[in-house]
């Protein structure tokens, strides 16, 4: 097999940009619960990480929750969560997941959701954290969000700050 060389009329006019070498893992994205969120005891309530870290194609939406995949940017996606419920309760059962287009409950079978639920019913009382993550398929204008459950028996506010973050990003082409 011979080898090629690549001479720079080869590459002229832009046909070798920034994101043709490196653009395969964006978009990216990561933020964080800034500020106390209070989760309603039963109810799935969409996480709305507030404090964006980096978001490189502003496919992201800290006013809401939601990530929106761009247009061009469909492929195979890993997104991440980590984080918990602040209680000095004892813990019955707390749900965490990734969902894709709004599926809004955590077991599914046609790969709409990634999710884990965490249950203590015993003593001693305790924190708890959780960690979730999802590779998922999205095509353009896909969303993703994440939801929280959990039933202490009344609200519980979310963990904050580096304790409650998500971030994803593209790890394949369509």
């Amino acid at each position: 097999m011979a080898l090629s060389t690549i001479g720079t009329n080869s590459i002229a006019n832009d046909a070798v940009t920034k994101d043709k070498i490196t653009g395969i893992n964006v978009p990216a994205f990561k933020a964080l619960r800034g500020s106390a969120q209070t989760i309603s005891d039963e109810t799935s309530t969409v996480v709305i990480f507030d404090t964006e870290i980096y978001d490189t194609d502003s496919a992201y939406d800290n006013s809401n929750g939601i990530f929106t995949v761009p247009s061009g940017k469909g492929g195979k996606y890993l997104i991440t969560v980590t984080g918990g419920i602040n209680s000095s309760a004892d813990i019955n059962a707390t749900n965490f997941w990734i969902s894709k287009n709004n599926q809004t409950a955590i077991s599914t079978t046609t790969g709409q959701s990634a999710g884990i639920e965490f249950k203590h019913d015993g003593n001693p009382v305790q924190n708890q954290a959780q960690q979730v993550a999802g590779q998922f398929t999205l095509a353009a204008t896909d969303t993703i969000r994440i939801y929280t459950w959990q039933n202490y028996g009344g609200n519980r506010d979310l963990a904050t700050g580096g304790r409650m973050i998500v971030a994803g990003f593209r790890i394949a082409d369509e």
